[in-house]
């Protein structure tokens, strides 16, 4: 079955090659991304807080530089302060004079300081950043913001020695800064791999005046620089009677993989009255492979709560060995799953079918998802409405092992049920589900219908213009965007219609949707050249 499927996907885009597309003229071109424009503005202009914000989102994704002077009108004029840092942070793309000014102007008067922060970043400029750091609010703000790799990783090189400076010299101004900052800046300084703060990460995690908070950010802090010699000390702080110690300390100890941290952590684990702390153990145990297996394999057995059983599984599934297997299959011999109430254990549920399938148990995983799939149905809108992500991902993951679990389900009487089925078929299969997904595409129900267009749009040809067409206004927003998502990438002239009546719609968030469509629309075909005319 398989190889038809792939057969038939190289068929299709070999055609998708030959034929070519029917390219849009650039009058055209010009006038959709007219209309675009103007709907945002419209939006900027007259539109909620979360529509603004939507707006905002969208013109960063899918513009270009004509693009900038919404985003800087927003940035400096508008009253909701997430919308302006959308657009501080959004105007890092573009490089025009007039997005640097409006990034300036914000960076100086903004009354919000992590507006004024995110826009000396997307600014980059190393002296305003370094003006910044002088400001209390603004300093607080850059730290609550540095803790994140991510954001670490955008900080100017010419500006990293300043932030390292000002950082080591506020960690410890109590009366200046509270606990939540001082965390942030151990944490921020240790994402900036500064190893200038060792000893006073060093010095915090032992200070019993210091507040547990900054203590347990300490504690992380060593095991993000790699501080080796330092396990012994967060051995001890695991025996501290503090869940934010106790969770840092069991972090860092899962980083730096020692196995001299194997017993403490498993007291921890069995021991530790805060559930928060035996999840990091569990969590810092699997690195240390099948010593680690008994101490989770009892908490997976005994623990009284489901979402610590559920790391101690995940932590099993990890190691992956023939021990952790058998801890996994005795814990289903158990029967707590038939027991426990779905909506306390759907995500130990879903963990463990995941378990079974990653560690070669196709057969009990198939039989389980099923048992799962029947146990759960009664809670199944609500867990969809909630997990529907996570139910996909598990019953991909069990599909990829044992694939006949698609046959039953997607003749399931559930919509909810055959949704799932249809999602995970198409995460599993990718183009090769199109034959599949073509027969569910117009269901009458609505959620099967919109598992259909999301799981084939990524894989749209251009002769998809005119099946896509047809949900450009669709009353389901996921739908909608599916379909308008599809259109932007591979539409053709075919495309223009459906695109101009959904910018037209009375409904704001279709046209918000489709202006963010046609944008992309244009865009692409303004940087292709026309394909060859057939003869």
């Amino acid at each position: 079955m398989r190889a038809r499927w792939a057969l038939c996907a190289v068929g299709l885009l070999v055609s998708a090659t030959v034929v070519g597309q029917n390219a849009p003229s650039s009058q055209e071109l010009i006038e959709l991304k007219r209309e675009a424009l103007a709907v945002f503005s419209e939006i900027l202009q007259d539109g909620s807080a979360a529509e603004r914000l939507s707006a905002v989102n969208s013109l960063v994704r899918f513009g270009d530089d004509s693009v900038v002077p919404l985003l800087a009108e927003r940035l400096l004029t508008d009253e909701a302060s997430f919308v302006r840092r959308a657009a501080a942070e959004g105007l890092l793309r573009f490089r025009s004079a007039q997005a640097a000014e409006a990034l300036r102007q914000a960076a100086r008067t903004d009354s919000v300081a992590s507006i004024r922060w995110a826009a000396a970043i997307s600014l980059g400029e190393p002296k305003m950043l370094i003006e910044l750091l002088e400001e209390r609010e603004t300093l607080a703000a850059a730290a609550l913001v540095l803790q994140e790799p991510t954001a670490a990783a955008r900080l100017p090189n010419t500006a990293w020695r300043a932030v390292e400076i000002t950082l080591l010299k506020s960690i410890s101004e109590r009366e200046t800064f509270n606990v939540v900052e001082r965390a942030a800046m151990l944490k921020a300084l240790a994402q900036l791999s500064s190893l200038a703060v060792i000893d006073s990460a060093r010095q915090m995690l032992g200070d019993t005046t210091e507040d547990p908070f900054v203590r347990g950010a300490a504690a992380f802090a060593l095991g993000v620089l790699n501080v080796r010699n330092a396990v012994p000390e967060l051995i001890r702080a695991l025996s501290e009677d503090a869940e934010a110690i106790q969770v840092g300390a069991a972090g860092a100890l899962g980083l730096l993989r020692d196995p001299a941290a194997l017993g403490a952590l498993g007291d921890l684990l069995r021991k530790g009255r805060s559930p928060q702390a035996r999840i990091a153990a569990a969590s810092a145990l699997a690195p240390l492979g099948s010593r680690a297996v008994p101490a989770l394999a009892q908490a997976l057995l005994s623990d009284e709560v489901p979402p610590v059983r559920q790391a101690a599984l995940r932590a099993l599934r990890y190691i992956k060995t023939s021990e952790a297997t058998r801890a996994v299959l005795d814990f289903l011999a158990s029967n707590y799953l038939q027991q426990c109430d779905p909506t306390a254990c759907g995500g130990l549920a879903l963990e463990t079918l995941r378990a079974l399938a990653e560690l070669g148990q196709a057969q009990l995983a198939l039989h389980v998802t099923l048992a799962t799939l029947n146990a759960l149905r009664e809670a199944l809108p609500f867990l969809f409405a909630f997990a529907e992500g996570e139910l996909v991902q598990t019953l991909s993951t069990v599909g990829r092992v044992a694939p006949e679990v698609f046959d039953i389900v997607l003749q399931d009487q559930s919509p909810f049920v055959r949704a799932l089925g249809i999602a995970a078929f198409a995460a599993v299969y990718h183009a090769e589900a199109r034959e599949l997904l073509m027969r569910y595409i117009s269901d009458e129900n609505v959620l099967v219908r919109r598992a259909a267009v999301e799981g084939l749009a990524p894989w749209a040809i251009p002769d998809d213009t005119e099946l896509f067409a047809k949900f450009a206004d669709e009353r389901d927003p996921r739908t909608r965007a599916a379909a308008l998502s599809a259109l932007a990438r591979v539409g053709d002239t075919r495309a223009l219609e459906p695109l101009r009546r959904a910018l037209h719609s009375e409904s704001i968030s279709v046209r918000l949707d489709a202006a963010g469509a046609a944008l992309a629309f244009a865009l692409r075909w303004g940087k292709t050249p026309s394909p060859p005319s057939r003869p």
